[in-house]
């Protein structure tokens, strides 16, 4: 038995999440149809961790497991040729069956993105979040210094997570400038919660149209209260952008 990693990137404008559901199109679904059918074989892929319906991603990590003898560049051409135009593979590569796709994750970091604008702008419909023009940015990269460390993020998780331990480490956050007149908070973690990343920009949001202060984040972070932070933002300017392993 030989174990893959397999490095995938893609628009989830039309998935129902990466998770495999019955009668719906899912990253995962798609994938492993891709690899049975080259494969010739039943096969499961695990991924870094899950992402919701419209959550986009640059580089989510997966890994399957074989008894086939793989060639890794003529897979990853083979399913780029097959895989729906909004899934690509970027890498495919032999690993230890030591690796874990989620358990072995060191590092995440997300991207969420938005533009400043008194109107909806037709080239970032659907790629980036609209907000008004009168938020300040560097009073939200202000806030963003508050995020880092090890801290009891309950606050910034939805409700029917599930979860029982809301502590997670974040190393950097951030607003910084994209390209074609974007913007990105952009948040690197050990982990993170159920809506979290989306919560938390909710939350910035605030702050960029002076209803709150900078400073109030750790006062939210502190009260261990959903019900004090942001609005859950919507899912499509979310993307997963990469993923770390030692």
């Amino acid at each position: 038995m030989e174990r893959f990693k397999l490095v995938l990137q893609y628009d989830g404008k039309d998935f129902c999440g990466f998770q495999i559901q019955p009668n719906k199109r899912t990253v995962q679904g798609e994938v492993e149809k891709a690899l049975e059918f080259l494969l010739k074989e039943k096969v499961k892929i695990y991924a870094s961790g899950r992402t919701d319906a419209e959550v986009s991603a640059l580089a989510q990590v997966a890994h399957f497991d074989t008894e086939k003898c793989v060639d890794e560049k003529k897979l990853e051409a083979s399913l780029n040729a097959i895989l729906p135009e909004d899934i690509a593979v970027t890498s495919v590569q032999k690993v230890d069956n030591s690796f874990d796709a989620r358990f072995s994750v060191k590092r995440k970091t997300y991207q969420y993105r938005f533009y400043v604008s008194r109107y909806e702008l037709p080239l970032l419909r659907g790629r980036a979040l609209r907000i008004n023009d009168y938020a300040d940015v560097s009073l939200m990269n202000k806030a963003c210094k508050f995020l880092l460390g090890e801290h009891d993020f309950k606050s910034f998780v939805a409700r029917k997570s599930g979860k029982t331990d809301f502590v997670r480490t974040i190393y950097d956050a951030k607003i910084v400038e994209l390209d074609d007149g974007m913007f990105a908070f952009e948040i690197t973690g050990n982990g993170f919660l159920y809506n979290m990343v989306r919560i938390i920009f909710g939350t910035l949001i605030q702050v960029g149209y002076k209803k709150i202060e900078p400073s109030k984040v750790k006062d939210i972070i502190d009260a261990k209260d959903r019900t004090k932070a942001g609005k859950t933002m919507p899912a499509f300017a979310l993307v997963l952008k990469n993923v770390e392993y030692l």
